[in-house]
Formats: C-alpha cells, sequence, structure tokens
C-alpha cells in the first residue's frame, strides 16, 4: 500500500496540466454597483455605493472553444438592498464571449445580459478582472464591469450607466 501512494500522487501531479486545459468552467461571485446613473425624461438619478450596497449574486458557465476563447451564459440576481428608497438588483440572464490568456494575469469579457424580471431590457456587460490567485483547476478573481442599456422599453444607451465591482471563484471542470 505504501508503495502505491507516491505512484497514485506521481499520476495526479501529471494528469493536473490537463485539467488545466479543461473546456468547461464555472465562476461564482459576488457583487455590488459602485455607481449608477438613470436619466429618464430629463430627470436624472444617481447612488453610490456609499449610499446603498446592493450585492449580487453571479453564476457564470463557460465554454471554452478555443484555448483562450469562451462563450458563457452568465445570471445575476440581487441578493439585497441598503438604505431607504433602494431595491435590489433585479434578475439577469443572458449570452456572453471571455478572453482569457492562461499566462497573463488578467481577463476581459462582454456579454448581452437580459433584465429578465419586471420588463424586459438588453444589456451590453463590458468588464475584466484580475487573477488573484491562478491554480491549475481553481482561480479566485476580482472583476469591473460596466453595464449600458442597449434595448427595451424606454432605455437609451446613455441614458443608464453602473459600474460594478466583484470578488469570485473561478473553477475549471
Amino acid at each position: 500500500m505504501r508503495t502505491r501512494l507516491p505512484m497514485l500522487a506521481g499520476l495526479a501531479l501529471l494528469l493536473l496540466p490537463l485539467r488545466a486545459q479543461a473546456q468547461w468552467s464555472l465562476r461564482v461571485a459576488v457583487e455590488a454597483p459602485l455607481y449608477s446613473h438613470t436619466s429618464v425624461a430629463g430627470q436624472s438619478s444617481s447612488f453610490g455605493i456609499h449610499e446603498s450596497f446592493q450585492p449580487t449574486l453571479d453564476l457564470l458557465g463557460s465554454y471554452f472553444f478555443a484555448d483562450t476563447l469562451s462563450i458563457d451564459l452568465e445570471f445575476r440576481r440581487g441578493l439585497a438592498a441598503t438604505g431607504t428608497g433602494y431595491s435590489r438588483q433585479l434578475t439577469y440572464l443572458g449570452p456572453g464571449v471571455t478572453l482569457d490568456v492562461p499566462t497573463f494575469p488578467l481577463y476581459g469579457r462582454a456579454a448581452l445580459p437580459i433584465q429578465i424580471e419586471d420588463s424586459a431590457v438588453v444589456f451590453l456587460r463590458l468588464g475584466g478582472g484580475l487573477k488573484i490567485i491562478d491554480l491549475a483547476v481553481f482561480r479566485l478573481y476580482f472583476e469591473v464591469t460596466a453595464d449600458f442599456p442597449l434595448a427595451g422599453s424606454g432605455v437609451s444607451f446613455f441614458g443608464s450607466q453602473t459600474f460594478s465591482a466583484g470578488l469570485g471563484a473561478w473553477l475549471k471542470l
């Protein structure tokens, strides 16, 4: 039994780089808007994280069809909101792409999340992140995103902007 343990450990170390080239990945993050601005019918309003903390749970599944490029499906749901008169972030679901060079500490992504709660609005989400811890199958990352409305009832691209930051775990399957 003792002679098999080093052999199994050696086999696991040999297979570890193969797992690092996995085609599927799952990301789980908690993020919050740092600043949000909305302008509707000439009325402008904005808030910052110091006025209302609105954490969201962000789940993102990815399929890497190339070494550095993936197709994503993102689900984001607001958890709560602090401050009087504020409500949690709504629920979003939508496709995206991620550019991730494994040997580089930064990555970028773009998505088209669709607000599926209240009224349907399509957003453009641009983001990028820093891989804080980057092991073969696990990453801890920090991400910054910007959301702009593209289509929907009474929205315009420059009528609303939200800038968010989040911290998450990225598991390569």
